[in-house]
């Protein structure tokens, strides 16, 4: 597909990536279009699940089972598998550790949710927001544009003028109308993001696309990353930094485990409330796509991941109990 208009996205969603950066495939841009293939396995029965009761942790499998081509596991695995050196954490436990932090999306009435197209690599982009406020922004601007193009829709009826669509029809998909904000666990989306993938594009003629997924933080957290770290890489679209502090711990089942935050607010808290009285050492940061695939690597050596918690953000955590989730994989709307 050379050009967008051959797949007719809705062009009353153009400035849903207004507040996102374009991505700039540097050398350390992760883009990630090349499978893990090795880092994976092929079973989709034992993705780790934190759900309360045994009817949730069906659904979530099932979900999954039907969603996901390789996702986390260790059991039934084939004989050949265990030729590759085990990673350095157990995948089941590096899914535990990120399935508490939520995450947030945009997806129409059914669940369907909203990528984007990229001209350059053909294949659409799907965002996860580590904030509600972020994916609010995001949907409060879309809902603008469709409302706008509903009103140019109706003044074009009858004059043959099509407001939308490369076949100039001027009837305004519903979609955006009935757009919500849905959750999904950081497992989840860290798998998706590094999992070739195709999706339906339900406005693309019968169209599939390669589908790249990334975690978004918000302008505020990336800002507080490049203070610390002045490097390139935080300019760059879909790096999420994690802060840190020396000698900060958090207690995990009976065991001291190094917490990372994804707000420099949330550590700062969190330091003063154990040690009211010492200063706060230097903040440091580090990178969640890196991170995660030094928890995957098979034979990976990086010790400083085999103690880390990821804190999640209180807000998101409050905002998340009330958001639906129901987020159909395999079938997107592309928007320009």
């Amino acid at each position: 597909v050379d050009d967008v208009s051959s797949f007719s996205p809705s062009t009353s969603t153009t400035r849903l990536c207004d507040r996102i950066r374009r991505p700039q495939y540097s050398a350390g841009t992760i883009v990630c279009r090349r499978p893990i293939s090795s880092v994976l396995p092929s079973s989709s029965s034992e993705l780790c699940t934190t759900s309360q009761d045994d009817s949730e942790i069906n659904k979530r499998r099932l979900f999954l089972q039907s969603a996901l081509v390789t996702p986390f596991a260790i059991a039934n695995r084939p004989a050949f598998a265990a030729e590759k050196p085990p990673p350095i954490i157990p995948l089941l436990t590096t899914a535990k550790r990120l399935h508490p932090v939520p995450l947030f999306t945009i997806v129409d009435g059914n669940g369907v949710p909203f990528h984007t197209y990229d001209k350059d690599s053909a294949s659409g982009f799907g965002y996860f927001f580590t904030t509600y406020q972020s994916a609010l922004y995001v949907l409060d601007d879309a809902k603008n544009a469709f409302a706008k193009a509903k009103e140019e829709s109706a003044k074009n009826q009858g004059n043959g003028k099509g407001a939308i669509g490369a076949e100039g029809d001027s009837d305004v998909p519903d979609a955006w109308g009935l757009s919500q904000i849905v959750t999904l666990p950081l497992d989840v989306a860290m798998q998706l993001s590094v999992k070739k993938t195709q999706s339906l594009a339900l406005n693309g003629k019968g169209s599939k696309f390669d589908t790249n997924y990334q975690v978004i933080p918000s302008t505020e957290d990336l800002n507080a990353a490049l203070r610390i770290e002045n490097s390139p890489r935080y300019s760059e679209r879909g790096r999420v930094p994690l802060f840190y502090v020396d000698g900060l711990t958090i207690l995990e089942d009976g065991e001291e485990m190094n917490p990372v935050f994804f707000r420099t607010k949330d550590l700062i808290a969190e330091w003063q409330k154990q040690y009211p009285d010492k200063e706060l050492p230097k903040i440091k940061v580090r990178e969640l796509n890196e991170t995660f695939r030094s928890m995957i690597r098979p034979g990976g050596k990086d010790i400083s991941v085999e103690k880390l918690i990821f804190v999640s953000i209180p807000e998101s955590v409050e905002k998340a109990k009330s958001c639906g989730r129901s987020y159909k994989l395999g079938e997107m709307i592309l928007t320009k």
